[in-house]
């Protein structure tokens, strides 16, 4: 009887292993890519309820983005309302210059 180097025996075992991952894998994919050119050949049309369905959510879209835009510029002008308003208002001015004691 013949012993085998433990490392020859690992890197027969190693490469046999990548040898058949790499045969399943391409095994695989060959099949994936048989099923999705079958089933692009055997696609149907888009229905006429989708597309009246997508027409629907687009125009919910758009008055949603109108809305939005709506909200900003309102936001924009109240926030030039109240710099004005800052800028006019005299800064304010302490009450108290000192310590204030408060009898308890």
């Amino acid at each position: 009887m013949t012993k085998y180097d433990p490392m020859t025996t690992l890197l027969l075992l190693s490469s046999g292993s990548l040898v058949m991952t790499t045969l399943v894998f391409a095994a695989l994919w060959l099949r994936a890519r048989d099923r999705a050119l079958r089933l692009a050949l055997t696609a149907k049309p888009a229905s006429e309820p989708r597309s009246a369905e997508m027409e629907h959510l687009v125009q919910a879209v758009d008055t949603i983005a109108a809305e939005v835009e709506r909200i900003s510029e309102a936001q924009r002008f109240t926030a030039q309302v109240l710099a004005e308003r800052m800028e006019q208002e005299p800064p304010l001015v302490k009450r108290f210059a000192g310590r204030v004691s408060i009898p308890h």
